[in-house]
């Protein structure tokens, strides 16, 4: 786990890619390096997981001196693939090493071969080409921009701004936000110019300049190959063999190994898996936030799971105050604007774990998606019933669903109009109302960044895959990932997520929608194999989502905090808000209109980020406080 990053064309620098390596330091604490050939520098930034030795250092070439690496990630298969390059003689145990080799060996088709989170940069010395690589799912980041005939790329955007690429705001992508509460579900950022290498995708960048993105994974081809057992028994036996064979690879780690917790299933299930995986499951930590309001408490969930496997948990109490407290450098951390209250409490979360000397932490990350624990997949699924003609099984789940009222099946019957239109219901709650309020936008804004709302690819042929894919590849997952990274690296940790391995993923997408949602229970499949792992209490506890006080704290404690943000001279300025309407929704808001709260969070959100990302020289200031990374070469 580390930051990587690079310059290809004909003026690459040295002093420029030492730069971005400085401004993504906190990637990497253990180690950094540069390495220079003609038109291209490679930067690394090492946070040292396996193979604690120098061996591990990168950049990494391979003997010859034809390829070389920087790498970001782990690919957990890395032992059986160092079997199949019996013929290679290995200088060090990283999965680097073997993630080089097997490049050179199959060239792009390794990546088929990988089982992992990666994303990676490859010199060709003999061809002078640069291939760039990222896992299946997008879980560690590859951003890049193209500068003239120059190619840049790094872990993190601080090290594209670092090099001089322009801070210029991408306002599409902000109109989205501001409008929909829809992002992270394309390939462009906040910042124009500034793009992320797609999941599943590789490119190769000749002459400074990037070729064709070719997508070398898709999960509806892998979930048509997929064998689903008639024997509902067999079904849950094959369910428990991929979880814990993902858990057990996740688990390779020459660095303690600690676990992120919410009171849900997904954790109690992981918890479970790390006992019988781990060979001393005493040493493995648990680590959670708490709120001191206690109707936003996962304390005693979390506490229940503690008791069942004698495991220690280390609380963190996220109090309105220190939310406060937290929220610039948390807007620094993500680059890009974020959710808010539960994004800030996570990551106290991984400070504290941090500080107990855990470098590596798992969650319960994908089990949502790939077995639709969401409640938004509920409509999908009747939509579904609704349009094969299964009446009696729709009438079931409604019923299951408490819908029973006139009212309430016509507003189930919008839900499920929504769930079968594409795109029907992007940035929208469960209940179909929005979070946002364009109202407050300005004409001006409007006018020239406003476009149409994207539409996804659809490769199954039922709604409610549709959406959980949807919600896999391009809206919901996305941004966790993000912000998970962020939050884990910004303290020096690597976040693992085994619910993420793509052949689960393939085996729950191939499931019959019975074992997904059956008569108003979400993960049915799942609580039934669970009862092998977990008690009843933690089994069938009802999916809850993360809340937090934020409405409470900005009605209450955080009002004056909240009017200082937002009612700044500097905002107003942009352009994106009109004051006098956002002032009077802000105001209704303070005297109890409403439970939404989130708009205010984005207003404050953007001008922290836009201040310290747009604005300020906090940037430039990271320049000259490191000395300029080593060269290796």
């Amino acid at each position: 786990m580390c930051g990587i990053g690079g310059m290809v064309g004909p003026g690459a620098d040295a002093a420029v890619v030492a730069r971005m390596m400085v401004a993504q330091r906190q990637r990497g604490a253990d180690g950094d390096g540069l390495w220079s050939g003609a038109g291209v520098v490679l930067g690394h930034r090492r946070l040292k997981i396996i193979d604690l030795s120098d061996a591990g250092r990168q950049p990494m070439s391979t003997s010859d001196g034809r390829f070389t690496i920087v790498y970001n990630g782990e690919v957990y298969n890395f032992a059986e693939l160092r079997r199949e390059l019996r013929d290679v003689r290995f200088r060090s145990g990283t999965d680097t090493e073997v993630a080089l080799h097997a490049y050179a060996r199959w060239g792009p088709a390794c990546l088929e071969r990988f089982v992992g989170m990666y994303a990676l940069a490859i010199w060709d010395e003999r061809e002078r080409q640069l291939f760039c690589a990222r896992d299946r799912l997008g879980i560690k980041p590859f951003y890049y921009a193209q500068q003239g005939e120059h190619f840049f790329f790094a872990s993190e955007i601080r090290a594209l701004l670092a090099a001089g690429v322009p801070r210029a705001v991408n306002e599409h992508v902000l109109y989205d936000f501001l409008a929909r509460d829809f992002y992270e579900h394309g390939d462009d950022t906040f910042f124009a110019g500034i793009l992320k290498l797609p999941p599943a995708s590789w490119a190769i960048v000749r002459d400074g300049r990037i070729g064709p993105i070719r997508r070398y994974w898709s999960l509806a081809a892998d979930v048509d190959e997929a064998r689903v057992d008639a024997d509902p028994r067999q079904r849950e036996e094959a369910l428990l063999s991929l979880c814990t064979a993902a858990v057990a690879s996740h688990l390779r780690s020459d660095v303690p190994v600690g676990v992120a917790l919410s009171g849900g299933l997904d954790s109690a299930t992981l918890l479970a898996l790390l006992d019988g995986a781990h060979p001393d499951p005493t040493r493995v930590e648990a680590f959670s936030f708490d709120f001191p309001e206690s109707a936003y408490s996962e304390r005693p969930y979390v506490a229940a799971m503690a008791r069942q496997t004698g495991r220690p948990v280390h609380f963190v109490e996220v109090t309105a105050q220190r939310f406060a407290d937290s929220v610039a450098r948390g807007c620094v951390r993500q680059e890009e604007p974020h959710a808010g209250a539960p994004i800030s409490a996570y990551g106290l979360c991984f400070e504290v774990a941090r500080e107990h000397g855990f470098i590596v932490m798992m969650d319960g990350s994908g089990i949502d998606e790939g077995l639709a624990g969401y409640e938004r997949f509920r409509p999908a699924r009747w939509a579904d019933l609704l349009l094969s003609g299964e009446w009696q099984a729709l009438n079931q789940e409604l019923q299951a669903g408490g819908i029973a009222t006139r009212a309430a099946r016509r507003h189930a019957l919008a839900q499920m109009h929504a769930a079968a239109t594409p795109c029907g219901d992007v940035g929208k709650g469960q209940d179909l109302s929005s979070s946002v309020r364009p109202d407050c936008l300005t004409a001006d804004f409007v006018s020239h960044a406003e476009r149409p709302v994207a539409e996804f690819e659809r490769p199954f042929p039922d709604c409610l895959r549709n959406l959980m894919y949807r919600e896999l590849r391009y809206t919901k997952l996305p941004r966790a990932l993000r912000f998970r990274d962020r939050l884990s690296m910004a303290v020096g940790t690597e976040l693992r997520p085994p619910f993420l391995d793509h052949r689960l993923l393939a085996y729950e997408f191939a499931l019959p929608p019975e074992e997904l949602i059956c008569r108003g229970v979400s993960k049915a499949l799942l609580r039934r194999a669970a009862a092998r792992l977990l008690p009843d209490a933690l089994r069938l506890t009802a999916k809850r989502s993360v809340q937090t006080p934020q409405r409470e704290w900005f009605r209450g404690p955080l009002q004056q905090w909240v009017r200082e943000r937002i009612d700044t001279p500097s905002f107003w300025k942009r352009g994106w808000v009109d004051r006098t309407t956002a002032i009077h929704a802000m105001e209704a808001f303070f005297r109890g209109g409403g439970d939404n709260s989130f708009f205010l969070w984005q207003w404050i959100n953007l001008e922290i980020w836009a201040q310290q990302l747009l604005d300020s020289a906090v940037l430039d200031r990271a320049r000259g406080d490191e000395p300029a990374a080593a060269m290796v070469r």
